[in-house]
């Protein structure tokens, strides 16, 4: 099954730009590619207006884009801060994660975001809304350009919207990009600057 077709897509530094269509469509498998979890058969991925080959998840958050899946991908049995700083621990001249600074460095990122965690407690002790948060954060902390959001919403709250709504429009005013992936209208009517349809 070919999954896309002739897609093209761009978007604009500090800009959240809706992704929207049927399911099958293609939105989750051109995001996927262009975290570095699927690589694509064919064209271009211009970043800064450099032409890129984006292999794994890694060179994609080194180039600057970070997804943030549907199903969060949180090791329950950590804590926040271990998440956040998952394959980038800060250790001692022990070779031992220093777990007072990964929680002072979290505890930074929660100031600068207005947001109000407990970087040592587990993941699993939290509930979506605040496990999304841990994503969002972590991707803030690879300093990422583009963040792709995909359905972020699904499981939250109508209060629980409005405050990632709020965090939205903060990384939007860093110059932070946001793709945004989602089926509910209103929503893109109220956070999107652009739409794209496939």
């Amino acid at each position: 099954v070919r999954a896309l077709e002739d897609v093209s897509l761009s978007i604009e530094k500090g800009e959240v730009h809706a992704l929207v269509g049927e399911n099958g469509a293609g939105k989750s498998t051109l995001m996927n590619i262009l975290s570095g979890m699927y690589q694509a058969d064919s064209g271009d991925i211009i970043v800064e207006g450099k032409k890129v080959q984006i292999a794994n998840t890694k060179e994609a958050i080194n180039l600057g884009i970070s997804m943030i899946y549907q199903e969060l991908t949180s090791i329950p049995e950590m804590t926040v801060a271990e998440n956040i700083f998952l394959g980038r621990e800060i250790t001692n001249k022990f070779k031992a994660i220093n777990r007072k600074e990964i929680n002072q460095k979290a505890l930074e990122l929660f100031k600068e975001m207005g947001i109000n965690l407990d970087p040592k407690v587990k993941m699993k002790k939290l509930n979506i809304a605040k496990k999304q948060l841990v994503e969002i954060i972590k991707a803030t902390s690879y300093e990422s350009k583009v963040i792709i959001m995909d359905e972020p919403t699904s499981a939250l709250t109508d209060k629980e919207v409005l405050h990632l709504f709020e965090l939205i429009r903060l990384l939007k005013q860093r110059g932070v990009s946001i793709l945004y992936i989602s089926h509910k209208l209103e929503e893109i009517f109220e956070i999107a600057d652009r739409v794209s349809v496939l």
